[in-house]
């Protein structure tokens, strides 16, 4: 009789990671499918661009419908995972995500001609790796995910191997996360020998009790500083100042393709992890609240006035990244549902834009290759300039930045506006009121730089004779990337005046989270 019960138990926690294991044995059977017929005489060893694209999108498709029909609620042994609903909505934001951004990263790959079908092997196990992530309830499974999801990204950070500077980008991104990664076990050996285990369910249950007096200093100060080391670890995946150091290097020198991959895809699902770490320590959370205080003014800080210096697009978009990144910080200050719920529409919020500003970015470089490819000259960076007087070339496209950088900036009536007044109105009402003062004037100054952009988008005249930009001459022109971005623009404009279904969804999210 029991020995049935174990084996009906077992099943059902084998259901509810039925789309985890499609998504392992998928990625098993592209990687040797596609092996196979690229070194086949018979085709002549093809370029597999396109046919992986297809595979990687279908896999995604099929594990989003595993997601929308899986409503089993397990835990795996001793509370390592743990799947709810909570969990379910958090994966089901990374495989829309992985898709919508999936088209900007193949035009990426294309345009540097990367040429190497590992490529989206690679992506896809580290989107394994995150949709465990969303899943853990433990320290040592967290690091595990978090490990083989950094090993994967590393590899994409250096995936140009013919250019020095995505190498060195690789190298960077390896040698900062496995410095990062030995405080993140030094943090978790403190927490298990001072308190005996890493659960969280465990952990939170004896945090909420009192410890006895002639143990307490010591104890606690060494549960102190393992939290802290934990933070510390989660506020660099994210890239949080003053942990950013290594971002804009990596993020710069690492292909397009790999920085959509890492601005884009793991946002949402680390940002649930730091949620949760923060319900477990609760009772001693108000003890180090203010290194997320420090760290969101920091970033807030650091990437709005690093902004104002960048000539290049590329590195403009990612101080100004850091500078979103500050906002989800300051609101986890909160530790409250109307916290939590602010961070996941900022970040719903945050992806949307995200695609539509890399997006428009792939687009000009696509735009940049055409033109140094016609020319004989090697492919460069995009600066600022290269943005001269598109007004008068695509009307369209300079319209569509105008709305991207507007929301970016948190001007209404754009949904940029409501993510960031939700954080601040929940700032004054936890009466921090200095650093909501702080944030807004911050703010003010960050909008220099994006109407800075706008400024030569619409009235500067370009100086170059061969610009990219003269591929951009007709009005208007429709593909599968230009739907996806109107379908953005329309989001962030509709959810500004009909906000009610984006906040409830959050506020769900939130609450699945907490366990209610």
């Amino acid at each position: 009789m029991f020995k049935k019960k174990y084996i009906y138990m077992d099943s059902i926690i084998v259901k509810s990671f039925l789309p985890e294991i499609f998504l392992s044995l998928s990625v098993l059977l592209q990687l040797f499918f596609n092996v196979r017929v690229i070194n086949n005489l018979k085709f002549n060893y093809p370029v597999l661009d396109k046919e992986t694209l297809i595979q990687t999108v279908f896999i995604l498709f099929c594990l989003l419908f595993l997601f929308f029909n899986l409503k089993i609620e397990v835990f795996f042994t001793n509370f390592l995972f743990l799947n709810n609903e909570g969990s379910r909505l958090i994966k089901i934001l990374i495989v829309l995500s992985s898709l919508s951004a999936l088209l900007l990263i193949f035009r990426s790959f294309v345009i540097q001609k990367l040429n190497f079908f590992e490529f989206f092997s690679l992506l896809l196990l580290a989107i394994f790796s995150l949709l465990l992530l969303a899943s853990v309830y433990d320290l040592m499974s967290a690091y595990l995910c978090i490990e083989m999801q950094a090993l994967c990204f590393y590899i994409l950070a250096s995936f140009r191997r013919n250019s020095a500077v995505s190498t060195e980008a690789g190298l960077k991104y390896f040698i900062s996360g496995a410095f990062i990664s030995c405080l993140f076990l030094f943090g978790v050996s403190l927490i298990y020998g001072s308190l005996g285990t890493v659960n969280f369910n465990a952990l939170s249950l004896l945090l909420s009790f009192p410890l006895e007096e002639e143990v307490s200093t010591g104890l606690h100060f060494f549960i102190i500083v393992g939290c802290l080391l934990i933070i510390v670890t989660l506020l660099f995946k994210v890239a949080a100042a003053p942990f950013h150091f290594w971002s804009p290097d990596v993020y710069e020198g690492a292909p397009l393709s790999s920085t959509i991959v890492f601005v884009i895809i793991p946002k949402v699902v680390l940002f649930s992890l730091l949620i949760k770490w923060i319900l477990t320590i609760s009772n001693v959370f108000f003890e180090i609240k203010d290194i997320f205080l420090f760290s969101g003014v920091f970033s807030v800080f650091i990437g709005t006035f690093f902004s104002l210096q960048q000539k290049r697009i590329k590195r403009l978009i990612i101080y100004s990244s850091i500078a979103q990144v500050g906002f989800l910080i300051l609101a986890l200050t909160e530790n409250s549902i109307s916290g939590f719920s602010s961070v996941f529409f900022f970040l719903i919020i945050y992806i949307v834009t995200s695609i539509l500003v890399w997006g428009h970015f792939s687009v000009l470089y696509a735009c940049e290759n055409q033109v140094s490819m016609f020319y004989k000259r090697p492919l460069v960076s995009l600066f600022l300039s290269s943005l001269s007087n598109l007004f008068e070339r695509n009307k369209v496209w300079s319209s569509s930045f105008l709305i991207v950088f507007f929301s970016i900036a948190g001007i209404p009536p754009l949904c940029g506006f409501l993510a960031k007044v939700l954080i601040i109105c929940g700032l004054v009402e936890n009466s921090q009121i200095f650093t909501s003062i702080l944030l807004v004037l911050i703010s003010v100054i960050s909008v220099f730089y994006y109407i800075r952009v706008l400024k030569i988008i619409f009235f500067e005249i370009s100086v170059k004779q061969s610009s990219a930009l003269s591929l951009l001459k007709s009005d208007f022109f429709f593909n599968t990337e230009c739907l996806l971005f109107v379908l953005s623009i329309f989001f962030l404009i509709f959810f500004f005046f009909n906000p009610t279904l984006l906040l409830l969804f959050s506020q769900y999210v939130s609450l699945c989270l907490i366990g209610i």
